[in-house]
This record gives C-alpha cells, structure tokens and sequence, in this order.
C-alpha cells in the first residue's frame, strides 16, 4: 500500500446506502473494511452505513425516506444488485435524486449484477438495447454527479463504453470462481474438461484461466461452442470445437456469465453426455439470476448438470425458494464479499482497481 496515502480523505468519510435486501451485508462489509483498514500497511477506514426507507402512499406512488446524516459531504457507495426490476430501478433513481440533493460528496453505485445488462443491442425491430438508457437514467437522477458505476462481468464487453469515460469499472471473478470450482473437483479424481458457451468467452477468461492453471498446477482443455442467441432470453449451443476428446469419461465444467433459466446450461449438459461421453457436467457462473422455474429445473433428477456454481452477486438471502437446492448440495454459493470489500476500499482510497489483489 503507497505510503504517501493521507489518513483523511478528500472525498470524505465513506457511507454505505443499503439498498433493500443489503442491509445485512452492508453491515458486515462495514464490520469487515474497518477489521482490513486496521492492519499494517492499511489505511484506518471508519465506516458508516445509512438504510434508505421506502414506501408506497394510498396512491400507489412511491416514496423515500432520507435524511442528510453521514451523507453530506460523504463519500457514499450504494450497495446493490440488478435484475433490474420496475422496483429496483424506481428505488435507485430515488435514491441517486436524494443523495445529490443531500449534498453527498462523491457518489458511487456497486452493483454486482448490472440491471438490464442482458439488453446490450436491439432485439429486433421492436426492442432497443437498453444499457445506454439505464446509464442516462442514473445520470439524470444524479444530476450527473454520479462518479463511478462498479459492476462484476458484464454479458457483454461493451457495455463499459455505455456514459462517459471511466464510468463503469468491471471486475471479474472468473479466477475466483474457477478456483473453488477445481478444487471441489479434485475430489471426483476424473479427467477435466472446460466447456464455454463461444470463442468470445474463450478470450475473455484467458487472463484468468491462465492464473489458475498456474497457481494449482493443471491444464484445463478447452472445448467451446457455436452459440447462437435469438434473443437475451433464448439461446442455443449449435456446435461444439475445440479438444472434443478430452470430454469423454471427463468431468465437463460449463463457465459463462450468468445462469437465467437453465435452459441452455441443461440442454448443452445433455449434449455433452450423450454425444461426447462426458462422466458429469457442472455450470459455473458470476450471475444465479435463476429466474421462476429454473429451480424446478435444477432439482428434476433429470438435469443433465449434475451441479451448479454461482457466486452471490445477486444475493440468495431474499430468495428462500432456492435455499432447498442449496441444501441439497445441486447449488453451491461462492461468496464475492472479499472482492466486494476491497473493491469498496480501493475506490474509497482512490487506488487502482484494475491493481486488485
């Protein structure tokens, strides 16, 4: 850590808004910033944490409730998640509209799962893409005084390029979830093989595929497929390249950006047993958005994938209707929160994220 890094910031102290369905988390990323910032070569980083309050009129209109403690002149990160529901978007506009108008000295949004980032282009003649419309949204309701929009692995590249330069920060957690994933699997003592939904995906975790290959010691093959999408909610694996050989008796490990349906996880899953051998096949994502019905999928005996790894970007703690599979050991939960703490510090300390370890 530098050592010409000032005690004070001059951004302020820093904030925490818990948006609904944070609050629990915000308190112990705060406990935990606080526990880091004490360690040698660390930065004492006092914390505070503000818990917007929301409601409807008789009407039906919306309403919020926050007041200028520890936000005026504050360095405030809202804690988030997409999707990006009528709710989740009407909250957080009000709320970016309150934390400019309370005076927040700097303003940032984390939010794990980007909202609408399926809608990266037009669908069609009768759908735009949408990701540009979400950012001139925040801005709008920030009076552009949002600073910095930090989200984990985009479904599409280009979306960063959506708003003014510098805007969005992507981070990835491909190393961290191939990780967990390979050790789990050292267990089964099978042959291992990587399955990716297109060569694009291929590019995209080469960095980390390389880091891990490395720090535990074995090489992955990689076979990838031909994806074709209709649309953000249908797609389909029409071919697959690559060592198609190194799949047979192989445990197959399916890594992709998110998991929505499960639809195209348990078809590819089928394929790659029935056509290539494979022994058992596990999907591996960032994002469980798990929309209804993915958990009837999952827990069939039927599913071709035997098992499913997501991390909590989109947190599973107001989601009781997937704790069953969770318990049943078909999911498995990879927590973000140590990336999820640094990433808070290293933007508060203005500190470069891409420099992360």
């Amino acid at each position: 850590m530098p050592a010409q890094i000032e005690q004070t910031n001059r951004n302020g102290g820093l904030t925490l808004v818990a948006m609904p369905g944070f609050e629990s988390l915000a308190v112990e990323v705060k406990n935990r910033l606080e526990i880091m910032g004490a360690k040698p070569g660390r930065v004492p980083t006092l914390v505070d944490v503000v818990y917007p309050t929301f409601g409807t009129r008789a009407s039906g209109e919306p309403f919020l409730k926050l007041g200028k403690d520890h936000i005026g002149g504050h360095d405030c990160v809202v804690l988030t998640s997409g999707p990006g529901t009528h709710e989740m978007l009407c909250q957080l506009f009000l709320v970016l509209r309150y934390l400019a108008g309370r005076r927040a000295q700097r303003i940032a949004l984390l939010t794990g799962y980007f909202p609408l980032a399926r809608s990266d282009k037009d669908e069609g003649a009768l759908e735009f893409a949408l990701v540009p419309l979400i950012i001139d949204l925040m801005m709008a309701a920030s009076y552009n005084r949002l600073d910095r929009i930090i989200t984990a692995d985009l479904h599409a590249p280009q979306a960063v390029m959506a708003g003014r330069t510098g805007l969005i920060t992507e981070v990835s957690l491909v190393r961290r979830i191939l990780q967990r994933v390979l050790e789990d699997a050292k267990t089964l003592g099978l042959p291992l093989c990587l399955a990716l939904p297109d060569d694009g995906a291929a590019k995209r975790i080469e960095s980390a595929y390389t880091e891990v290959e490395k720090s535990l010691g074995v090489h992955l093959p990689i076979v990838f497929g031909a994806k074709r999408r209709a649309t953000s909610r249908q797609s389909e694996i029409k071919e697959l390249f690559g060592e198609l050989e190194a799949l047979q008796g192989a445990l197959a490990i399916m890594l992709d950006d998110e998991l929505a349906t499960g639809g195209t996880n348990d078809h590819t899953a089928a394929a790659l047993k029935e056509k290539h051998s494979a022994a058992q096949v596990w999907a591996a994502v960032t994002h469980g958005v798990f929309c209804p019905g993915a958990e009837t999928r999952f827990t069939d005996p039927a599913c071709a994938v035997d098992r499913v790894y997501s991390t909590d970007t989109i947190p599973f703690t107001f989601r009781p209707h997937l704790t069953p599979l969770i318990q049943s050991g078909r999911l498995r939960v990879i927590s973000w929160l140590e990336d999820l703490i640094k990433l808070i510090y290293f933007h508060h300390w203005d500190l470069s994220i891409r420099e992360m370890r």
